[in-house]
Formats: C-alpha cells, sequence, structure tokens
C-alpha cells in the first residue's frame, strides 16, 4: 500500500509503526514529523486497562495486523542473570562488568571496585547506564588478593547479586525510574515464607549488606549524610521479588544470557497461545522491541508468553504459579489433548495390564490435584501416580540430556518411554528433536552410513515435531528457533534420500529434492527474527549454505 508521507507530501510506503496510520518517504523525514507534530497526534492500537481478575494489561482498540511493532523501549536497569546455576557462579570465565563479554577471572579488572573487566578501557566501566551505576557502591568491597583460596573468589564475585545491587543504585542516578522500579509488583508477602525468600535472604541479601552495604551505611552515619535512601532488607527483598516475576532474559550474541527490567513489557499478560512476540536489540542499548505474532482483533487482549511452548500443562502452569504468581486458565491450559497435540498425554495401561490402545488424560486440567481418566476405557489414576511417574521420567531425560549420551542411549530411553506416554508428548519431543540431529552428525551415524530404516525414521520423527509445531505455534514466532533445525535436519535426510536415487523412481527424486528445497526455505523465512542471537545467526549460515548447494543440484529449479 502506498500514501503520501505526512511530512513532505510525495509518495511514500513507510508506515508510523504506532497508529499505522501516517506514511512516510524515509525515516529522517519520519524522525522530523514526530518532533514537530506526530508524538501528539499518533494513537497506539491497543489501550492499558484493569480487571480484578488479571491485573493490568492491553486491550487491541483495532485489528492490528501481524508484525506490526506494537512499541519499543530501553530497559531500567540491565545486568548477569540473578538466578544463576551452581555450575554458572562458579565459573572461571566471567561476564565483564562493563559490558558482558566473557572474560577470565583473573586477568582484567575496573580499577575503581577490582571486579573482573574484560579490558582496563572497557567502555561499559564508566558508562551511568552499566557498571557506572553500582560501581561506587562495590569500591567498599574488599576483593581477594592474588594467590588467596579460589574459593574466596567465588564467594566474593557474586554475579547473581549484581542485578539486585544495581536496581538499588538505580535511585542514586534516577529517582524517578528508581520509583518505577520499586513500584512493579513483587510479590513480597507471598514470597515471604517460601525457599525463594529464604535462597535470596543468603544468596543476595546478606551477601550484598556483609561485604558492601554496611561498610556504606557506617560511612554514611560517620559523615551524615545518606547516598542510599532506600536500603534495607526489605527493599532489597522487594527487588529480589520484582526480578523474579518480572525480569526478562536478554539472550546476547556471545552466547551469554543476561537480565532486564522493561516497564512496560512487564505488562503484557500471559498465554500459552500468544499473539504477540518480542525481540532485543543489542546494538541499541537492549532495546526491547514487540511485535504482533499474528493478526490480532479489536477487543483481544494482546499477549505473550512466559513459558516454554513445548512444556506440558502441568509443567508450564506450575512454572507459572511458582515464578509469577498466577495460575494460568487459557484455553490451551484448559483443554486435556492441548488442542489434539496430546502434549501431556499418558499411556493407558488398561485393566488387568491389558492395554487398551487409549490414553489418560487430566480429567481437569485447571485443578492442580485433578486424577486423569482414560478416553477409552473406565480406568483412572490418581494425580499422585501422574506425579510419581512424571518425576521418575523427568529424571531419566535429564540424565541423557545432561551427558554426552550415545545414539544408543537415546534410542533405547525413547523406546522405552514410548510404552508409557503417548508419541506425542513433550519429553519425547525432547529426545527426538536431540536424536535427529545425532542421526548424521555422531561417529557412525553419518548420513551416508545410516540405514535406509533409520533415514525414513529421521524424516518421520521431523514431519511429526513439525505437525505439533504447525498447532502450537502456526505463525512461527515462538519456535523458530526449533522448528528451523527441524527443517534443517530435514532437508538433510532427504538429500540424503536423493542420493540414494538408484533405488527410487525419478518422481520421488525430484520430489526429495522439492521438499529439500521448501524446508530451507521454509526455515529461512521463520529465522528472520532471531538475528539478534548467536544461535540464529550461526543456524541462518548453514541454511544458506544448504540452500547454495540444493540449488546446485541437476534436477532443482
Amino acid at each position: 500500500m502506498e500514501a503520501n508521507c505526512g511530512y513532505c507530501g510525495v509518495p511514500a510506503k513507510l508506515k508510523c509503526a504506532g497508529c499505522q496510520q501516517v506514511y512516510y518517504c524515509n525515516p529522517d523525514h519520519q524522525k522530523k514529523h514526530w518532533k514537530a507534530k506526530h508524538k501528539h497526534e499518533c494513537v497506539k492500537p491497543y489501550e492499558l486497562t484493569k480487571s480484578d481478575e488479571i491485573g493490568r494489561h492491553f486491550v487491541a482498540t483495532k485489528t492490528i495486523e501481524k508484525d506490526t511493532i506494537l512499541f519499543s523501549e530501553n530497559p531500567l536497569v540491565i545486568g548477569p542473570k540473578w538466578n544463576l546455576a551452581d555450575y554458572e557462579q562458579r565459573s572461571t570465565v566471567v561476564p565483564c562488568v562493563g559490558c558482558f563479554t566473557d572474560c577470565p577471572l583473573g586477568q582484567f579488572y575496573c580499577e575503581f571496585c577490582r571486579w573482573p573487566a574484560c579490558k582496563p578501557d572497557c567502555p561499559g566501566l564508566g558508562n551511568s547506564n552499566l557498571h557506572g551505576l553500582e560501581c561506587g557502591v562495590l569500591r567498599f568491597g574488599r576483593p581477594p588478593k592474588p594467590g588467596d583460596d579460589p574459593e574466596m573468589f567465588f564467594d566474593y564475585y557474586r554475579y547473581d547479586a549484581l542485578l539486585v545491587l544495581k536496581c538499588l543504585a538505580l535511585q542514586i542516578r534516577n529517582a524517578d525510574l528508581f520509583d518505577q522500579l520499586i513500584n512493579l509488583e513483587s510479590h513480597y508477602n507471598a514470597r515471604k515464607n517460601s525457599r525463594y525468600y529464604a535462597d535470596t535472604d543468603e544468596r543476595v541479601v546478606s551477601y550484598l549488606f556483609r561485604n558492601f552495604l554496611d561498610p556504606l551505611q557506617k560511612l554514611e552515619r560517620k559523615e551524615g549524610k545518606v547516598v542510599l535512601k532506600m536500603c534495607d532488607r526489605k527493599t532489597l527483598h522487594m527487588i529480589g521479588g520484582i526480578l523474579e516475576v518480572n525480569a526478562m532474559i536478554i539472550p546476547l550474541s556471545n552466547g551469554r544470557e543476561i537480565c532486564g527490567l522493561y516497564p512496560m513489557g512487564c505488562l503484557l499478560e500471559h498465554n500459552c497461545m500468544p499473539n504477540s512476540f518480542y525481540t532485543f536489540d543489542c546494538s541499541k542499548g537492549m532495546k526491547l522491541t514487540f511485535k504482533a505474532g499474528r493478526d490480532i482483533q479489536k477487543g483481544e487482549h494482546i499477549t505473550t508468553t512466559y513459558t516454554h511452548s513445548l512444556w506440558g500443562t502441568q509443567l508450564r502452569r506450575e512454572h507459572l504459579k511458582t515464578n509469577k504468581y498466577f495460575a494460568c486458565k487459557c484455553s490451551r491450559c484448559s483443554d486435556p489433548t492441548e488442542f489434539g497435540t496430546f502434549l501431556s498425554a499418558l499411556r493407558c495401561m488398561g485393566i488387568e495390564n491389558e492395554p487398551c490402545g487409549g490414553f489418560q488424560l487430566p480429567i481437569n486440567p485447571l485443578a492442580e490435584d485433578s486424577d486423569w481418566k482414560c478416553n477409552r476405557c473406565p480406568v483412572q489414576i490418581t494425580h499422585d501416580q501422574v506425579n510419581f511417574l512424571m518425576s521418575k521420567i523427568g529424571e531419566e531425560v535429564d540424565d541423557v540430556m545432561s551427558r554426552k549420551s550415545s545414539v544408543k542411549e537415546f534410542e533405547n530411553l525413547i523406546h522405552k518411554l514410548q510404552n508409557f506416554l503417548h508419541p506425542n508428548h513433550f519429553h519425547l519431543q525432547t529426545l527426538k528433536h536431540s536424536l535427529i540431529q545425532m542421526y548424521g552428525r555422531f561417529p557412525g551415524h553419518r548420513l551416508s552410513e545410516l540405514s535406509d530404516e533409520i533415514l525414513r525414521t529421521k524424516l518421520k520423527m521431523c514431519h511429526e515435531m513439525l505437525t505439533i509445531i504447525e498447532v502450537l505455534d502456526p505463525e512461527s514466532f515462538r519456535l523458530s528457533l526449533y522448528a528451523s533445525v527441524i527443517l534443517l535436519e530435514q532437508h538433510a535426510a532427504l538429500i540424503e534420500l536423493h542420493k540414494r536415487q538408484n533405488s527410487l523412481t525419478a518422481s520421488n527424486v525430484k520430489d526429495a529434492l522439492s521438499e529439500a528445497l521448501q524446508s530451507l526455505v521454509r526455515a529461512k523465512n521463520i529465522l528472520r527474527n532471531e538475528m539478534g542471537t548467536l544461535q540464529g545467526k550461526k543456524l541462518m549460515e548453514q541454511i544458506e549454505s544448504a540452500l547454495e548447494n540444493v540449488k546446485a543440484q541437476p534436477g532443482t529449479k
């Protein structure tokens, strides 16, 4: 569609992302028109409203087209993840306090606070939005010296406490932004008697007071001057709750993850079948941009998801209740079959161990203690039985996934679990997603070494997984990386099938090449919003290379 530029009147195609009503011939005229007039006129296609049940949320005031930019915003604060796993906290390769690039612990430091940096003159060290925010407080610490017990380094340089300190220090630089931050939802009272509160008390709050805040407050009393007006244990616990509920994970181009707080981003309502998605621009201060993942109709709530789309209902709802303090009642969670995918279904053992061919599903998927009932016979199992089985299966899957397991171990576990789970069960999908990549890459299982049967099995698994994704993410904006890997592996199996053309008809050969090409084109298309991640960039390189090879094949148009 083309209209006239709102600034100069010439034909234009660039549209205002906010109101979708005004067009521009170039970005410069858009900026000039915004400053001169449009910022006072631009009406967003949604409004913020509030209800007793879900609190504040956005509702579309008119139809919003797919890929429309809903809003962009800069973070209130960014920093290392505040919930690091133990192996991450005890790593000798740490994020630079200035720019978050990897650096060896003990090589370079900030000259003022002595926290590890990638180089002494890292630009982020003096940036008031980055390390400059907390450096003044960290100077009150007493860092370990070379030659000290290595454990002292891990105990002192606690990166999982830095983000809380950054939030606290925001009141020094910008009191208004701190007020905005501290008024975000923390669920302080709900957390107070939980294990998360106890963990935060020792891991973050006590650590910060012991090393930095107690010495700071001692100086404040001596000088009769207050630097941090709000600096007590409750405030730090409130910040911990705010981060737990609202912080967003930001994937960096180096593969590391950090956290950020975004005042508008955290207001979006959760839905397990969301209609919007977000990306981060690492080149612009981690700016967050939300886009419509599909057409959104007038009156619809604008939603995103705070859990994994390929987790089963029980796991998703447990995660949301534990970390976000609400019970999801969306259409997917309300459907025992999860829109016919049976992602959580268990195989029914039947009566007297005579399988009936049916599957066990929760009678009421929104009840945490719901019993399960077969969809074919009268057999029911209790909530406790389901939990016990899933706990044991989860442990086995985690064990295989966490170590360098062989192809045979994956095959055996899949074969075993198929006796208890629906073929589409999310635990089986996890294992199969790894196995299709092992088929063709592991020694003894290169593509040319695979039997015809294994090659067909690989293709079958790819088709089955893509069928599930088409139901749960039909517009390909939530599972784009996951789906692109499947499409790349599907293409590889089809090309190998083409190479074995002696046993195939000419028609089959042509079909295999055509499907392989379609797989790569689709993968390239759905990866367009993942170019800000290292994984997305590497995957795109593989896809581009594969596309060139397929197009060079005889018989490819």
